[in-house]
């Protein structure tokens, strides 16, 4: 009777054991499926092309010895096109070799094209739909042709998920220009008023950097796009958006070159800011006060300055440079510092009295600037130039 008890004792903890592991039968093994890293949404002649970078797995874990095989490929882009996304991309899977995995796509660029004719909306809600992706893909837009922005490859054989589209916060922490978006916010600023989304325009930096085999081109970040879900707005690029960054509540640290009144330029580098948008309402007039409060180091100094009169020096650049970004944003209808959504945060019931189509009409005068920028760090470091 005890050998029974015990015969069937081990039986029962077989069964208990082979159960778990028979669940894992019809599972996907890794190194038979191809990752996507990056996708590039296209439409001409009443068609979406759609672009999908695929990843490199083997470039995330370097080896000491590089073994046989030739030359490495860095990245594989597939396209295939079709009168709807979805369609365009279960075109994309008859050509793909393996299964897509698409858990680790990174980032997502619309070109000027598709954000003129189909906006966002079909492809960001199908990506909202599916269950492998994620909220944290990076928006951006541009002109180039995908298929030159898909094979520009990160410098020094760096995986492509180390690459300026997939890691943007890496660059921004060091030169904080355009704040990256991921899909998250750009839903949240398609649900909010004014119900305008504004994301980082790309190009390509033609042999931007130089190896010793040659030329390498680089993908750069030159200004903003603002989109609706239906139609591009337009884009601000060079000079005419570098007002944008002092109102970003998420700047790091950035450079600003500023010409004294003793008639040199000063290389300065802001590293805090402080930004507040307070709005005003007397009557049917709103405008908003705009506070900025910045500290600057002094990067380069070739003559000495008086101190005083370049903190003044900086705070007019400053201003220039925000009213700048914002007259082109008006020039476009877009509300580029989300004035908008201010209003609707503090006093609801004036947003409601003045707001059309989701956001308030705005002018030139709508903003009134109060900067302050103190330098900061001591004596020589501060005042006077290395040498003499």
């Amino acid at each position: 009777m005890r050998r029974k008890l015990i015969k069937h004792f081990f039986l029962t903890l077989i069964v208990l054991i082979v159960f778990p592991i028979a669940g894992c039968w019809d599972t996907n093994e890794s190194e038979r499926m191809v990752y996507a890293q990056g996708l590039g949404v296209d439409y001409k002649d009443g068609h979406y092309t759609v672009y999908l970078q695929v990843i490199n797995l083997r470039l995330m874990a370097k080896s000491e010895s590089s073994g046989p095989g030739g030359a490495q490929v860095n990245v594989e882009v597939g396209h295939a096109s079709s009168k709807s996304f979805d369609k365009a991309v279960f075109n994309l899977y008859k050509s793909a070799q393996r299964r897509i995995f698409w858990g680790h796509l990174s980032y997502l660029v619309f070109t000027e094209d598709a954000l003129k004719h189909v906006g966002v909306k079909a492809t960001i809600d199908m990506l909202d739909r599916y269950r492998e992706t994620r909220y944290r893909i990076w928006m951006y837009a541009t002109k180039e042709p995908l298929s030159k922005v898909f094979v520009t490859t990160p410098i020094l054989d760096m995986s492509t998920a180390l690459s300026r589209l997939s890691d943007p916060k890496a660059a921004f922490h060091q030169s904080s220009f355009i704040r990256p978006i991921d899909m998250r916010e750009l839903l949240i600023a398609l649900d909010e008023p004014g119900h305008e989304v504004i994301m980082p325009f790309i190009s390509i930096s033609a042999k931007a950097w130089v190896t010793d085999k040659g030329g390498h081109d680089a993908i750069k970040i030159d200004g903003i796009a603002v989109t609706t879900a239906d139609a591009l707005k337009g884009d601000i690029t060079n000079d005419y958006a570098i007002g944008f960054r002092w109102m970003s509540k998420d700047f790091v640290r950035d450079g600003i070159e500023v010409k004294s009144k003793e008639g040199s330029k000063v290389n300065l580098v802001i590293e805090k800011l402080k930004v507040k948008v307070l709005p005003v309402v007397k009557n049917s007039n709103i405008h908003f006060n705009v506070q900025i409060k910045a500290k600057a180091v002094v990067l380069v100094l070739v003559e000495k300055v008086n101190l005083a009169r370049l903190a003044t020096e900086t705070e007019k650049e400053i201003k220039k440079q925000v009213m700048e970004t914002y007259t082109k944003g008006l020039s476009i209808d877009a509300d580029v510092y989300r004035l908008s959504e201010a209003l609707y945060r503090r006093n609801v019931k004036a947003w409601k009295q003045a707001e059309h189509n989701g956001k308030i009409p705005l002018t030139k005068d709508s903003i009134k600037l109060d900067i302050k920028v103190k330098l900061v760090n001591g004596a020589k470091q501060r005042g006077e130039p290395t040498i003499e």
